[in-house]
């Protein structure tokens, strides 16, 4: 048997060797842009739609606070959506729905911690989450002590005398009231509807 030597040839190509990709993100990203053929939109580009219900709920939660007028208006909005998507909300949820963008348990919590002008904080921006109970429960006396509480539980004891005042007159019946009561309750409640078309501010 004959054997023949031959001398070590030039390697044509180099090889390498990548380096490994250590977080699972790095694979989607490296998918991505070996595939952007028809330019992949950047998150920064998107524009929220006012005809989208998802779109719309995150832009209520961009608020800076709202009006319960503007709260109602809203959760009309709300609702009108959703019935054109299908499906069939209640008047009631939808304005626990917009008080949940606010960072409240439902619209009650939010109506009882409205401000003298009626005006809703959104707890969200001030930092305030599930874990510190504002939303979990409705009880002031469990919410962790801070400014932000202090100020809630100041609104809900102001409020709730408020209600004390109006609440004896209404159940009275218009019938029952005096010219002056029923001037009161008419200048109250255009007090809490004005203004519910009004563009509410946004954090920048």
């Amino acid at each position: 048997m004959n054997i023949v030597l031959y001398a070590p040839q030039e390697i044509p190509k180099t090889l390498t060797a990548r380096v490994a990709i250590s977080r699972l993100g790095e694979h989607l990203q490296a998918f991505l842009n070996a595939n952007n053929i028809s330019s992949w939109t950047p998150d920064e580009d998107y524009v929220l739609r006012d005809d989208k219900l998802a779109d719309v709920l995150v832009t209520l939660g961009t608020a800076k606070g709202m009006t319960i007028a503007q709260i109602k208006y809203q959760a009309r909005r709300v609702r009108k959506l959703a019935k054109t998507g299908g499906a069939i909300m209640k008047l009631n949820h939808a304005y626990s729905m917009v008080a949940n963008c606010l960072g409240y348990r439902d619209f009650k919590t939010s109506f009882k911690c409205r401000s003298v002008d009626h005006y809703v904080d959104n707890l969200w921006l001030t930092g305030m989450l599930l874990r510190d109970g504002l939303l979990a429960s409705e009880r002031p006396e469990s919410w962790p002590s801070s400014r932000i509480t202090d100020e809630l539980r100041a609104r809900m004891r102001f409020n709730k005398i408020r209600s004390n005042i109006i609440n004896p007159i209404k159940k009275r019946g218009r019938k029952a009231r005096t010219q002056k009561e029923q001037e009161f309750l008419e200048a109250k409640r255009h007090e809490i509807s004005r203004g519910g078309r009004a563009p509410f501010e946004t954090r920048e």
